[in-house]
Order: C-alpha cells, then structure tokens, then sequence
C-alpha cells in the first residue's frame, strides 16, 4: 500500500505522520516504476492501518514524489495484490495484512477472517466487499477459474498477478484469439490500474494465426456499436459499446512489449463482480459473474457482521495511451504463457455474502 505523505503534496487526502502516536518511520526509500514512465517515491513506514472495520500495524509506503498520471483526486493506491509482487521493504500487501490470522493476538488488530474480497467499479466510483461478495450484484451464475502463476527469470513460478485463462475474445463476430491449435488459452491479467483493454500486437512465433490489436483494428467499424465478448471457462461476458468507448473512442490499447497476456482493465470491472479468493495460497481462485442492471455500488461504507462494503474514491478515467501492468523497479515483469488447457478446474461459485441492505440474508462462506 502507498498513501500520500502530508509533506509531499502530491495526492489527495493526505498523511500526516505527527498527528499519529503510533508511526514508526522505518528509515527506508522506496521507488516503485510503471510501464508507462509513471512512477512514486518515498519512504517506508508502519502505522496501524483501518480498512473498513478491519485494522492492523503493517508496513507501507508514503509516496512523497510522483510522475506521470493525474494523482490529485487519489488518496493512495490500496495493496490488494500478491506479496511475491510485493517491495522487498513493504514484505505484506495490505490486504494479506488484514488477513494474516497470526496477528490475532496483537493488541492493535482486528483481523478480517475470510481472505476474499470482490471489486467493481462505475464510471465515477468503486467498491470493495471484504469478505465474500454480495449476491444481489450478480446476473446468472458466477464462474471460477484459478490464478496462473508467472514464470521467473530462475525457473521457478510465483503468484504475481491476478492472471487466468481466457479462451476467446471478440469484437461483434470478430474473435481477436484466433488460436492455431484449438486447445490453447492465453492469459489475460486483472488490472484494476489499467483504464483499457490493453491487447497484443503480435502472434507470438504462431500461436495465434493474426495480431489480436490488429484483427480489432480491421473489424471494429464492421458493425454499428459493437460488443465486446470474453469467454471464461466456456461462458462468456459481455461489455457494451458504451462502456468501452472513451471520448467517442474505443479504450482498447496495444501491449506495450508484448508479454504473452493481455489487460483486462476497468472497463471490465464496470460490468463484472469478480471475487477474489485467496484462502488458499497455494491456489488462488477468481469468480467472475455478470453484473446485475442497475445495481447500485455503495457510497458510505456498511457493515454487517463480520464484512464490509468499503466506498472508493472517484475513479480517475486514464486517456486512450499506453497502459501496462505495474513493475517494481529494478524488476522486469513476468510474462505470460500459452499453456495447456487443463481437463479440469477448481468449480463453483466462491461463497461469502455481504448484503447492502441490513435486510438481506447473510449467508456465511
């Protein structure tokens, strides 16, 4: 997590450590870089943090110094991330924090149970459900797909990113994955920080038979306000014309550096809930449902036993311009692969409900 640090100016509400008796300034810079050239720098510290009712005392970052982006409107940027994507300095991002049942015992905590939370955005705002998610925002039923881990320069493989098989893409009738071998999926990475659909530009030595940014190019002015189709684990989603069109153009990008994934930005999150279910490490699990029409995100925070609904600040709209997932300096991003499908996967809805009306059923996970 990284919030802005009083002295430093450069977001909205700020932090200011001499009005908390209980900040500890670690003594440690950090720097974090984007793809984009955007980047934040500061100092590491630990304080006790409050996310919805949940507290505990972490590490995280204040940003003193930013470039690139329009921060003004932005508190900070919320750790809801892996921690083998984390800064050496800040070891736990937030969310891992709120949830580490070791800490139970500490006197400044009030731990949150179930590792899950759920994202969805709208044009002006976003929300957060600790917890588990609530099942009136759904349409249909939801579908679960693991977390893919990402190759290391070693060999090895770690969770990085929320990154999952998708099986077709499409714009009106044009399928943009035009696989050469049927049995193939590619990534595409969650990223909640990339306004766009951010696509490749590239085959990848013929795993697919044309460019998917290209293919998009040619076709999108076949038809009259085109959907977008995304097929996850045999069912498929839709986006809108007008949830992907930004100042009368489409907000669907090329990969920079053309990593073997693509970017499911936030023009994904206005119409789906995802649910994501980190109770096991091991294997992290996404949920993806449809939202309902007319489902109204929250605009104060509500509780209701042991989860919460946490309101987020307006959501900054970035300009159709190179977007990319986030990399920590001196770090080259993983990237994705084709893989195998596999015969089978982890199946049902991830459980945990947080109603938005004191009056709905509360069904524990």
């Amino acid at each position: 997590m990284a919030g802005g640090w009083g002295g430093g100016g450069v977001m909205g509400e700020q932090f200011h450590p001499n009005k908390s008796t209980t900040f500890i300034n670690k003594e440690q810079l950090f720097k974090v870089e984007y793809l984009d050239d955007a980047s934040l720098t500061g100092f590491v510290a630990e304080d006790v943090v409050q996310l919805g009712d949940y507290y505990v005392s972490t590490r995280f970052g204040c940003v003193t110094h930013s470039k690139g982006h329009d921060w003004a409107e932005a508190d900070g940027i919320l750790g809801m991330g892996f921690p083998a994507a984390a800064l050496r300095s800040v070891p736990f991002p937030l969310f891992w924090a709120l949830t580490d049942e070791t800490r139970v015992a500490q006197e400044q905590s009030n731990v949150l149970k179930n590792r899950i939370f759920t994202l969805m955005l709208s044009e002006d705002r976003g929300e957060i459900v600790l917890g588990g998610h609530d099942p009136e925002s759904v349409e249909g039923a939801m579908v679960t797909t693991p977390v893919r881990p990402s190759p290391l320069a070693d060999g090895a493989e770690a969770f990085m990113h929320y990154m999952i098989d998708v099986q077709s893409l499409k714009v009106g009738k044009h399928e943009l994955l035009n696989f050469k071998d049927s049995s193939i999926a590619i990534q595409a990475i969650l990223d909640s920080g990339t306004s766009c659909l951010v696509v490749p530009d590239d085959t990848f030595e013929g795993g697919l038979l044309a460019s998917p940014f290209q293919t998009f190019q040619k076709h999108f002015g076949d038809f009259e306000e085109p959907t977008i189709y995304i097929t996850i684990e045999g069912t498929t989603f839709t986006i809108p014309y007008e949830d992907y069109m930004v100042d009368d153009k489409p907000c669907v990008m090329k990969m920079k550096n053309t990593p073997r994934t693509f970017l499911l930005g936030d023009v994904f999150f206005r119409r789906m809930v995802v649910v994501h279910n980190l109770a096991n490490p091991m294997q992290p699990l996404v949920s993806v449902g449809q939202r309902k029409e007319g489902y109204e995100l929250a605009r104060k925070l509500q509780t209701i036993g042991d989860r919460a609904h946490v309101p987020l600040g307006k959501k900054l709209v970035q300009k159709p311009s190179p977007a990319t997932e986030h990399a920590v300096t001196g770090t080259r991003p993983p990237s994705g692969w084709f893989g195998k499908q596999r015969a089978q996967r982890g199946g049902g809805a991830v459980a945990g409900i947080l109603p938005t009306k004191v009056s709905s059923p509360v069904v524990a996970p």
